[in-house]
Parts: structure tokens; sequence; C-alpha cells
């Protein structure tokens, strides 16, 4: 009976008391993409779309445990429709997707790396608390005490959530934050807003003369 191969990374699996007196270069092959499929690395340098090279028993470019790939892009890598996790680095210039072609498909935006998991037909990733400078995006609104916010329901919360207590900073460039004692508003600074600015002046120059006076005449 003829060799068989795993699923996943292809290695030759042979039948007993196949390959007399080649066995032993067999197994030597079969630990070298062990040895790749756990640490090797794989550069590539994209123009296009790309699907990844698989061989029963041979090298090939999926079985890589950690890939990079460089180019402008944007860029789709599919990868093989079964079980592996690859640690990917997208040196593009654009996002970079990984897809089996079917399925979820998993996206790295430029400069980010991330553990990507592949059950086979959907494509996802796992991201740790290191996010080099990234920025979040993609989040929804939350909807409990500790989940992440976003800048825009931050800013609705504080700005607008609460119609007639805060508006919203909007067209408001330049102006003061004013109430009439029922609801606050944007408005410019005014004169009218200035007219006891003399008295309370006066009123604290007098106090000024004052104290000045009681400490003289000490």
């Amino acid at each position: 009976m003829p060799s068989s191969w795993s699923s996943s990374l292809r290695f030759e699996l042979q039948f007993t008391g196949e390959n007399i007196n080649l066995w032993g270069d067999k197994l030597n092959a079969v630990l070298s993409h062990a040895d790749y499929a756990v640490a090797g690395w794989l550069t590539k340098a994209l123009s296009g779309d790309y699907v990844l090279t698989t061989a029963n028993a041979a090298d090939d470019e999926a079985r890589a445990a950690m890939l990079k790939f460089t180019g402008a892009g944007p860029f789709a890598v599919t990868i093989p429709s079964v079980s592996k996790a690859y640690d990917v680095w997208n040196a593009c210039a654009a996002p970079l997707t990984v897809t089996t072609g079917a399925g979820t498909a998993a996206t790295l935006n430029p400069g980010e790396t991330a553990r990507m998991v592949c059950d086979g037909s959907n494509v996802r990733r796992s991201q740790g608390t290191e996010f080099g400078g990234q920025q979040i995006t993609g989040l929804a609104d939350p909807t409990s005490p500790q989940m992440a916010a976003t800048k825009a329901y931050v800013d609705q919360t504080a700005f607008t959530a609460n119609a007639g207590i805060l508006p919203g900073q909007g067209g408001a460039s330049g102006q003061y934050l004013k109430t009439n004692g029922v609801n606050a508003l944007w408005q410019p600074l005014s004169s009218a807003d200035l007219s006891d600015t003399a008295a309370r002046d006066a009123t604290a120059l007098g106090r000024s003369v004052a104290f000045a006076i009681a400490l003289g005449g000490q």
C-alpha cells in the first residue's frame, strides 16, 4: 500500500514495511517539515492576491509557522482549508486579508502582527494586550461598564445624550457655554455678559483700599 499524508501539515505517513532502505531519509524529511511547521519563517513579497503553495511530503509555503508579507496592497492571501495556526505580520502598506476562500476571513492593518487560527474554513485573529501604537477600530457601542468605548460614543454621551443639559460641540468653535437657568447653550461672549464687570472691579478695588488703610493704621 502506498504512503498517505497527514491532513493539516501534509507529512508523509508510511505504510508498514514500505520504503525499505529509504525509511530514514523519509523520516528526516518529515522531521524537517515538522520543524518548519513549528518554528519556520516565511517572508513573501506580494504584488497581488496570492495562494500559499502546498505539497504532499515536499517543501511548501503553507506549512510555515510564521508569515511576513511585504508589498503595496491591499492583498488577500489564501491558506489551505485545514486546521492550523499562523503568526502573521502585515508589513504591507495596506490591509492584508487572510482567507481559505470560504467562511470568515481575517484582516490585519498595515504594520500589525497577530495570531491567526483556522478551523478548516474560517480564519480568525487573536490579539494580545500590546497593540504597538495601533488604534483599536471596529468597536460596537458598549453595553456594560467594563466594555471599551469609542470616541464617538463618549462624545455622544458627554454632549448629546442628555439633550438640553449639555449641547453638542458642532459649530461651537470660539463660543462659551452659557445657561439661562433651564438650558445650556453655546453662545459668543457679548458686552452684556460683561455688564457687571465694572461694578465687581470697583467693589474689589474698594476692598483692597480699605484693607490697605487698615494695615497702614496699625
